[in-house]
């Protein structure tokens, strides 16, 4: 490819200075402008007439020698750069002639070739082809405008203006990749220059170590007087500036500067791979057995940024910079992985300085895809949640406790399904109970507790099983009792709601372990119901009232025994797929 681009630029050169060298002889008086557009047409297989004008005379003996000192060292420089690629192309033909097979002595001739080319500089020879077509462009572009000097001056003003922009960005591109360690500019041309600045640092470095050391002397402590507390601080301000120049090994290879680069930015460029190999290959197969495992071993801060940028690319729609995906439609192993992405990078957030936004970001990212995830991930979702319970940050427990309840009161024939395999940290939740109560958030104090009924009272739990729940249900109960026995419920009537909804599952809980509550919870309980009618005195609260009545006669039948003896098989399931804990009452 350069011997073709110094092939055409040569020919073209060539046109303009067959009559270029015609100004140096003495008593031409013909212009040579008509002469070298009419040749540079020609070589580009153009057809123009122009009427040459006698009047016209060439360019000074100055300007002449100039013109033609530059476009014959351009020409020079196109040949030079043709006949030194024929040659390494040659040369490298010779190289690999041969070299068919794979045996032991033919790798040794490859290695003796290989040595030979880097001990005879193969390698910088061809570094030169492109800076002499590159020179020569700036030796015609340079002439070109002188010439053009000579015919008008409006003309040469756009045309220098035009090759001003053109060898600017030849000489920023040069210079940049010296000066930015990440820029990609890197030519043969720009390595040049590379060598060049790093040798002209090293000199600089040994005075800028003098320097530091000399104001290492000036912050001394304990120096007496208003100036010499100044030139104290200031020379620790020159220390700080200089020691970072000072310090810094000469690097006079790209290659060893680039591995440098590549080891501080290693975080950042397992970011970027991940991310766009997902983008360009889009399999959930290569999301659940590359990706995952890969972000998972990557730190807290790079693993949530790439997680945002694959679901980002992913996903259907974004709503306030929120992705959103097509559940209805998609497979459900599909939604599955990105639940469990959302989940591992969930985790990582506790890892993160700035966890919260993050935590209730993922979280939202999240609860549109339990909708058709939570079967295949329901271990995985509640081992994170729970642990999420106790999270410093009391918006992150409080929304991830919301989700937890909202998941497991629409999916309890789910969670009886998978409490063998003990994902339901009850503990967990207790401790919860504690917090929400110091929060003040009377709500999910009582919807922790009837959580925590609930998912005792599951039909898979045998009433053998008692001990392996005995302490978290018994801590739920005296937390529930004491909010009870307190007067703060009073204040909120609304929350008769949770309230009305617990005690039918009381009584499930009593039925599956007899004995379980004691009696000073069913009478605190009666005081509850006591009260409760003193604040229904407009009438809106008479469900609910019917609900705690019915709950309470049936506790207590089944504390005096009159009850009947109901297996653990038959007790009824309160379910949380009801919006209100409306029970049906018997017939008169």
């Amino acid at each position: 490819m350069i011997e073709l681009l110094a092939a055409l630029f040569s020919a073209i050169l060539t046109a303009f200075d067959v009559e270029a060298y015609k100004w140096l002889q003495t008593g031409g008086d013909n212009g040579p402008s008509v002469y070298i557009v009419t040749n540079g047409a020609l070589v580009l297989n153009t057809t123009i007439t122009i009427a040459p004008d006698p009047s016209s005379s060439g360019p000074s003996t100055q300007h002449a020698v100039a013109i033609n000192a530059l476009w014959f060292s351009g020409l020079i420089c196109s040949v030079a750069a043709a006949s030194l690629g024929i040659l390494v192309r040659q040369w490298l033909n010779q190289y690999t002639s041969r070299l068919t097979s794979v045996s032991p002595d033919i790798a040794r001739v490859r290695q003796f070739r290989r040595d030979n080319l880097k001990k005879w500089k193969v390698a910088e020879i061809m570094m030169l082809l492109p800076i002499l077509l590159q020179g020569a462009v700036v030796l015609f572009l340079v002439g070109l405008v002188l010439f053009l000097h000579q015919l008008n001056q409006k003309i040469t003003e756009v045309a220098a203006v035009l090759v001003a922009l053109l060898l600017t960005f030849l000489l920023v591109t040069t210079i940049l990749p010296s000066i930015q360690d990440d820029c990609s500019y890197q030519s043969p041309q720009a390595w040049g220059f590379f060598v060049i600045f790093q040798a002209s640092k090293r000199p600089l470095r040994s005075v800028a170590r003098t320097i530091s050391a000399q104001a290492t002397r000036w912050t001394a402590t304990g120096a007496d007087g208003y100036f010499s507390r100044l030139r104290s601080r200031y020379a620790r301000k020159l220390v700080r500036r200089v020691a970072r120049f000072a310090n810094k090994p000469n690097t006079y290879s790209w290659v060893a500067r680039e591995r440098a680069l590549v080891e501080a930015s290693g975080p950042v460029l397992d970011q970027h791979l991940l991310v766009e190999a997902d983008a360009m290959l889009l399999e959930d197969d290569f999301l659940r057995e590359v990706v995952r495992p890969c972000l998972n071993d990557m730190p807290a801060g790079a693993a949530i940024k790439s997680y945002y940028d694959i679901m980002n690319h992913r996903a259907d729609r974004i709503e306030h910079g929120l992705p959103y995906f097509d559940t209805q439609n998609d497979r459900a192993e599909s939604v599955a992985i990105l639940a469990d992405l959302t989940l591992d990078a969930l985790c990582k957030t506790r890892l993160e300085p700035a966890s919260r936004e993050h935590a209730i970001r993922t979280m939202q990212i999240l609860e549109p895809l339990l909708v058709r995830s939570l079967p295949l991930t329901y271990f995985h979702f509640c081992r994170v949640f729970c642990s999420l319970l106790d999270d410093p940050d009391e918006d992150v427990r409080h929304l991830a406790f919301s989700i937890l309840y909202q998941q497991l009161w629409r999916n309890l024939a789910l969670a009886d399904q998978f409490s063998s395999e003990g994902c339901h940290d009850l503990a967990a939740l207790v401790k919860f109970m504690s917090s929400t109560r110091s929060d003040g958030n009377s709500k999910h104090f009582l919807d922790a507790c009837d959580l925590v009924i609930c998912l005792a009272t599951l039909p898979s739990l045998s009433p053998s099983g008692y001990s392996e729940v005995h302490g978290d249900l018994q801590g739920t109960l005296r937390h529930l009792m004491d909010f009870f026995a307190t007067p703060l419920w009073r204040n909120e009537p609304r929350l008769l709601y949770p309230i009305a909804r617990i005690a039918p599952h009381l009584v499930a809980l009593e039925k599956k372990y007899p004995r379980v509550l004691e009696d000073e919870f069913v009478e605190v309980l009666a005081d509850v119901i006591e009260q409760a009618k003193q604040l229904n005195s407009t009438g809106n609260w008479e469900d609910k009232l019917i609900a705690l009545e019915v709950s309470l006669l049936e506790l207590r039948a089944l504390r005096q025994g009159e009850g009947s003896a109901t297996s653990h098989d038959e007790v009824p399931r309160p379910s949380f797929m009801r919006r209100s804990p409306l029970m049906t009452l018997p017939d008169a």
